[in-house]
């Protein structure tokens, strides 16, 4: 199968490259920033949170977030409390058009609110809701001074989305400087927050350490994640031929408005390929995206068109196959050679995943109720890829000719 169908510019993909790249290991470098700012700032709110939490057997915990917040910060916490025994709501894609019945709130009830600007609609919505029926707010978010943060019944738990922010950006070039749109570093650092922080509560719950403890081991949890991180990004751009390729089709994707197929489940998903297509359809005049196997986003595949792959262990190999079958181009990012390596067009390396001997059907996995080990080896390719993936969306932004306020056009305006 040809690699590429049409010129793209050269000069130009290499300078996307070059952004890519940067931006990934700049967001690395802004999250671990962030973090420390966290810890060693509140420590106090973190420790009655991981305290409070782990005590709270009674009643329910729910979600408040939007958009990419969903993704990075509400389901990821949401899957790790589940996996804690503890009664957590979980917050679907859907919620807003289709609610679960078994999410009615009630008082005494949690709810966790994920808002980088505290102005979410929606977020605030529900949380004055349950603040009038007595239920207890706890509020992430990157601005203190907002609506949400006014309404919290529990210590602001504040993720400054940009410490040291224009010395960590003043070592780049001009023309290659990160780009990272509309909150990304904030939800990168929700994200972080989230595993690290379940981190500690697992060490409350079921190891029984005490809360100092397992605070200590949420900020080692945290910083050990971003540290393999950047090393696993190393190898990932160390292949300079194949990161190119990617952008090139990518881009030509886009501009023949042929269709972009993703395929990744679970973590995967939530945590790097869902945010990289929301990414994606922002852009005005956006890329044609499909998710395999979602039906309200569900496309055919048809020949010429790419299916977009993401799986630690290589479990998305069955679906890429079938795509591939079809004339579809697979790119696959994957930890090591194994099907879906061989199969893929385009491989993109990114280590973190450990199970070699592993590869089960996805959805057999679920009903046989496996989950990952919590972080940080249960999550280090997530982590990995979307500091990745965030990369790769700066890089085709550049080559397009996209800024920032462009975006806020291509952003939901109605919620």
């Amino acid at each position: 199968m040809l690699r590429v169908y049409v010129p793209i510019r050269e000069n130009d993909v290499e300078r996307s490259l070059h952004v890519s790249k940067n931006t990934s290991l700049y967001l690395i470098e802004q999250a671990k920033e962030n973090i420390n700012f966290l810890f060693n700032k509140q420590r106090d709110a973190i420790i009655k949170f991981l305290e409070h939490i782990s005590n709270f057997k009674d009643k329910r915990i729910h979600f408040a977030a939007r958009g990419r917040s969903l993704l990075l910060g509400a389901r990821t916490f949401a899957d790790r409390l589940t996996q804690l025994n503890l009664n957590a709501v979980y917050p679907t894609l859907e919620q807003y058009i289709v609610y679960d019945p078994n999410a009615v709130l009630e008082r005494g009830d949690i709810i966790i609110c994920f808002s980088t600007s505290g102005r979410t609609g929606k977020v605030l919505k529900k949380a004055k809701f349950g603040r009038e029926i007595g239920c207890e707010i706890i509020v992430i978010t990157g601005s203190l001074d907002s609506p949400l943060a006014k309404l919290a019944s529990f210590p602001v738990i504040y993720l400054k989305p940009d410490c040291k922010r224009e010395e960590l950006l003043s070592k780049y070039k001009e023309d290659e400087k990160p780009f990272t749109p509309l909150g990304t570093t904030s939800e990168y650092t929700q994200l972080i927050f989230s595993e690290a922080i379940c981190r500690g509560l697992m060490e409350c719950i079921l190891n029984n350490e005490d809360v100092e403890k397992s605070f200590k081991i949420s900020k080692e949890t945290a910083l050990e994640l971003l540290d393999r991180a950047e090393k696993n990004l190393s190898v990932a751009y160390s292949d300079e031929d194949e990161i190119t390729a990617l952008l090139a089709n990518f881009l030509l994707k886009y501009y023949s408005q042929q269709t972009v197929h993703f395929c990744a489940r679970g973590k995967t998903f939530n945590m790097a390929v869902g945010p990289f297509k929301m990414r994606l359809d922002q852009i005005p005049h956006a890329f044609v995206t499909s998710i395999i196997d979602f039906e309200p986003l569900n496309r055919p595949v048809r020949k010429g068109q790419i299916t977009f792959t993401a799986s630690g262990s290589g479990a998305a190999y069955s679906i890429a196959r079938i795509a591939k079958e079809m004339g579809s181009m697979i790119i696959g990012i994957t930890s090591f050679e194994n099907a879906l390596w061989e199969i893929s067009d385009i491989k993109i390396k990114i280590p973190g995943r450990k199970d070699h001997d592993n590869i089960y059907d996805w959805d057999i996995r679920q009903w046989k109720g496996w989950r990952s080990p919590f972080a940080p080896d249960g999550t280090e390719f997530e982590v990995s890829v979307a500091a990745f993936l965030d990369g790769i969306f700066a890089g085709l932004a550049t080559y397009i000719g996209i800024k920032e306020e462009d975006m806020r056009f291509g952003h939901a305006n109605i919620e």
